[in-house]
């Protein structure tokens, strides 16, 4: 009692911290039975007791996330039943993913199983082209993070060590950072200048023919540019050299939307010019969205939990069925690649040696690309009438071109004005994938402030971020179905900033990871760490933030999942792209591709229930849902159904109101708080945050007995430049304007400053001032001092990190482009791994035959890898040295403990940063987007 009673007036005397307090009371009391610890003259030392127990804690998060990947892995394996084994058809429902006695196999993961039937919905000349389009997806030697079997080949890749295969990583790397943005240069100014090219305002070169226009690059939504701008669409398409955009995360050969408009409303072909490589690739992945998974990738019967009503377990889809009744031919054509799709192959020039030539032929002339490496010409009946830059093929503009309407400067200097709903949705767009002035449909799904991405739209991440919102508001995404106008965003949001959680069905994630296996060139087992993978059963709730989530099967041409969401007695149903037609299912079911239980599962359970809010699609029929069966919805029901993926014009026409674009527009359905809503919003904090992540329950509790809220106006310092630290100051809400060395960045939800200055009683560097109105979790600095003494490992970082020359270890990460566009708290937590180390001119860096251990970042040094002046075929542009900002990295020798096949040395005295391996590895595992550009390269500019 005396100890507990005189704890806050010890704090109050001394100036000590609430912790530290505490801490000392209970040392005195239990000093009498220190001895109790010695045992047989053994003296424990308590310093190394914190660190292992702190070693424990971190390798307990790193196991965490190995779980993960496992389950990942299992929830993804083809899961077949042996053959040997006799399974009666009438097996109860809980043998249907594991009969008790058969033989389950988990084999690697790969892409296409070892052996399958081949259904009439589905050719064998596509099911060969889907295997040959991932056996040979790579452009040049490509590695992961470790040695895989490539695609299901049976080909394990091995590190590169010959000279050759090292000058091509460092070029890859070199020409990589060129690829990604199109800014305003020299080059642009003459493309400009051509009254035959236009530069398209989502990427890609359109260039004008009397035969018809030719495009260079197709990145996402390239129909709707040429629709806006009232030029016609194109039928001929020049596919680069690289067909995704690694800044951006983003497919530069995405053919769907193109060949869909010709073939449906043009009624031809698309003429896709490309390498034989490149097609190959572009046709498996046309295979996959036309066709759909092959019928042994269709796992639904292992969908639903064991747990459901027998009756949900009887409605279930046949997805094989369904899928081929959307591919029954039309007005006499066939759909699949063959008739969307022709393919016009680049083959040597006779005439021109080193380059070469793609001609198509017309009746009255004929166009030509002339490849000549770095530059395309187009000739038109033999006369030049453009030359366009590689480069420009698959450059995305920059900042990305988006349709999703942003809040002007002011509105977004009060960003706290937008108070994230505790239950509700933000469109960020409401459009199909033909409207040329709208984004195609997505959300974000709220509950209890935080976020769940439904379908991205392309660029959503960087509107997002545009708009004040932090990644970290939303850490999960929804993927309905692996259409292009679906699933763009998808892995735009999986490669920014921390592990993003994606639910789905397996069904849906094997179709995605296949697609983009393809699409990015990155091997199916290196994809799958680059996210979390939440296999959602169909009728069983996932639980989010204190509510529920339940999926359905809805009916279209892909496999494709709705969800009803519900919190404190609200709800929220999303139908995903679906068919609903009560007349038209009834058909479906006279022709036996859906069973009666379907039919009355589609009407009643799935697209269409009772709820605050149903947003229904209302598309194009038959793939979609006509408007005249939402008009005969009873009024309960019809008078919650807000129209999306349609035209404003046929929503009007409908009768209904269309969901609206914007934060301005959120639809917020109200929900009592729960219980202990103050202590969860800050536990999801900290734990969002690299200090408090990997602490365990009792200190957690240490630290939300000790921490306060504080709010500041809009303009108020928070703290300036000189002052002594006081605090640990964690950002609740609100933006924060961070200025330090006459650099200004802006602070959101999650960043937090004033940590070293706790622990090496420096001052303060920086002037923080609020932006808008902010919200501030505080921690004072005895407090802060009492939990990382407890915490060696990690106050060392801090003290690192503290210590290293701010100005130069900026400047360095400024200058490299995937590191310049990491956030506030993915900077803080690099240079936390930093070392810094001045180099002499001839100093050795790396030695060849030394193990891989570390990576370097340049300072103002300059580095060089003086082998490669002996390989043949090397240039003057090859061996440049490495300036301020290049990352010289081999992610694969590093996890594989391989020795180092080149010397590395400073060309000049000065700064360089090191980072040792496994520091760059855990990184790496939170930060996936980092992780693609280091693969399969050596130096990262």
């Amino acid at each position: 009692m005396g100890c507990a009673a005189s704890t806050k007036e010890q704090s109050e005397r001394s100036g000590l911290g609430q912790l530290e307090a505490k801490r000392r009371c209970e040392m005195g009391e239990q000093s009498g039975r220190m001895s109790m610890s010695l045992h047989e003259g053994i003296v424990y030392d308590p310093d190394e007791l914190i660190k292992r127990l702190e070693k424990l804690d971190e390798e307990r998060h790193f196991i965490q996330q190995q779980l993960n990947r496992a389950h990942n892995a299992v929830e993804l394996a083809d899961t077949s039943i042996s053959e040997e084994v006799d399974v009666p058809a009438n097996r109860s429902r809980f043998s249907r993913v594991a009969p008790a006695n058969s033989s389950i196999r988990f084999p690697t993961i790969r892409a296409i199983p070892e052996s399958r039937g081949f259904s009439s919905s589905t050719s064998r000349a596509a099911y060969d082209r889907r295997a040959s389009g991932l056996a040979t997806s790579s452009f040049g030697p490509r590695l992961s993070h470790a040695s895989y079997t490539s695609n299901g080949t049976g080909i394990t890749q091995a590190s590169p060590n010959s000279p050759s295969q090292l000058l091509a990583m460092v070029r890859r790397g070199r020409k990589r950072a060129q690829y990604n943005s199109r800014r305003q240069t020299a080059t642009l100014t003459v493309m400009h200048e051509n009254e035959n090219v236009l530069l398209l305002p989502r990427g890609g070169v359109y260039v004008k023919t009397r035969h018809g226009p030719v495009q260079f690059g197709i990145p996402p939504e390239t129909i709707k540019d040429t629709l806006r701008l009232g030029v016609d669409v194109p039928k001929m398409y020049v596919v680069g050299k690289e067909r995704f955009n690694l800044k951006f995360g983003t497919n530069t050969a995405e053919f769907e939307f193109p060949a869909y408009y010709n073939f449906f409303i043009k009624g031809s072909r698309t003429t896709v010019v490309s390498s034989a490589e490149a097609a190959s690739v572009i046709r498996s992945v046309m295979d996959e969205a036309i066709e759909g998974p092959v019928e042994d990738e269709l796992y639904q019967d292992s969908e639903y939990s064991p747990f459901v009503e027998p009756s949900i377990y009887e409605a279930r889809p046949d997805l094989h069925a369904e899928i081929g009744y959307f591919k029954e031919p039309r007005n006499g054509r066939k759909i699949e690649t063959d008739t969307l799709l022709a393919f016009v192959k680049f083959e040597p020039s006779a005439e021109l040696e080193g380059q070469m030539v793609a001609s198509m032929a017309f009746e009255d002339g004929s166009v030509s690309i002339h490849d000549r490496g770095d530059v395309y010409d187009v000739l038109v009946d033999g006369e030049l009438v453009a030359s366009v830059p590689d480069w420009l093929a698959s450059a995305i503009a920059d900042p990305p071109h988006i349709l999703m309407p942003s809040r002007s400067l002011a509105s977004i200097s009060s960003m706290d004005d937008f108070e994230t709903p505790e239950f509700g949705v933000t469109i960020l767009g409401a459009a199909d994938g033909f409207t040329p002035t709208g984004t195609t449909a997505g959300f974000v799904l709220w509950m209890r402030g935080h976020g769940i991405l439904v379908d991205p739209p392309a660029h959503s991440a960087h509107y997002l971020r545009l708009n004040g919102i932090s990644s970290r508001k939303i850490t999960h995404v929804i993927l309905t179905h692996c259409h292009a106008d679906h699933d763009a965003g998808t892995f735009q949001k999986i490669l920014l900033e921390q592990r993003v959680t994606v639910m789905t069905t397996r069904t849906i994630m094997a179709a995605f990871i296949r697609k983009y296996a393809l699409i990015s060139d990155m091997p199916i087992d290196f994809l799958q760490r680059l996210f979390l993978f939440h296999s959602v059963k169909i009728a069983e709730p996932v639980h989010f933030q204190g509510g529920s989530i339940k999926f359905f099967y809805s009916l279209h041409a892909l496999p494709c999942i709705g969800f009803r969401a519900e919190l404190a007695g609200k709800s929220i149903t999303y139908s995903g792209d679906t068919f609903y037609d009560p007349d038209g299912l009834i058909e479906l079911e006279k022709r036996g591709i859906i069973s009666e239980a379907r039919r009355l599962s589609l009407l009643h359970d799935c697209s269409v229930q009772e709820s605050d809010l149903l947003m229904h699609e209302a598309g194009v029929p038959p793939i979609h849902t006509p408007m005249s069966a939402l008009q005969q919805l009873p009024e309960r029901i019809r008078s919650k159904v807000k129209v999306i993926h349609c035209s404003d014009a046929r929503a009007e026409e409908g009768g209904f109101e269309k969901v609206r674009p914007g934060f301005e527009h959120t639809i917020r359905i109200e929900a009592e708080p729960p219980l202990h809503a103050e202590a969860n919003s800050i536990v999801q904090i900290l734990m969002a945050t690299d200090l408090f992540r990997s602490f365990d329950v009792a200190s957690m509790v240490d630290v939300l007995s000790v921490i306060t809220t504080r709010s500041y106006a809009a303009k108020e310092v928070i703290c300036s430049s000189g002052e002594e630290g006081a605090y640990l100051r964690i950002i609740r809400s609100g933006t924060v304007n961070y200025e330090r060395d006459g650099a200004t960045r802006e602070l959101r939800y999650c960043d937090y400053f004033g940590e070293g200055e706790l622990l090496t009683d420096a001052k303060l560097p920086c002037t923080a001032v609020a932006a808008t109105r902010v919200e501030m979790l505080e921690m004072a600095r005895e407090d802060v001092r009492y939990l990382f003494r407890r915490r060696p490992l990690l106050m060392s970082r801090i003290q690192q990190r503290a210590r290293l020359g701010y100005t130069a270890s900026w400047a360095a990460i400024g200058a490299n482009s995937v590191f310049a566009t990491f956030s506030m708290s993915q900077v803080t937590q690099l240079q936390s791994l930093m070392q810094e180390q001045r180099v002499r001119a001839g100093e050795v860096v790396w030695r060849k035959g030394e193990e891989v251990s570390d990576v370097v970042l340049v300072g103002d040094a300059k580095l060089a890898f003086r082998e490669l002046a002996a390989v043949p075929g090397a240039i003057k542009e090859d061996l440049e040295p490495f300036g301020e900002g290049a990352l010289l990295v081999n992610v694969y020798a590093l996890e594989n403990r391989l020795k180092h096949e080149l010397t590395l040395n400073a060309v000049s005295e000065g700064t360089i940063f090191r980072i040792g391996g496994e520091d760059l590895l855990d990184f790496l595992d939170n930060n996936p987007g980092a992780f693609i550009w280091m693969r399969d390269t050596l130096v990262v500019c």
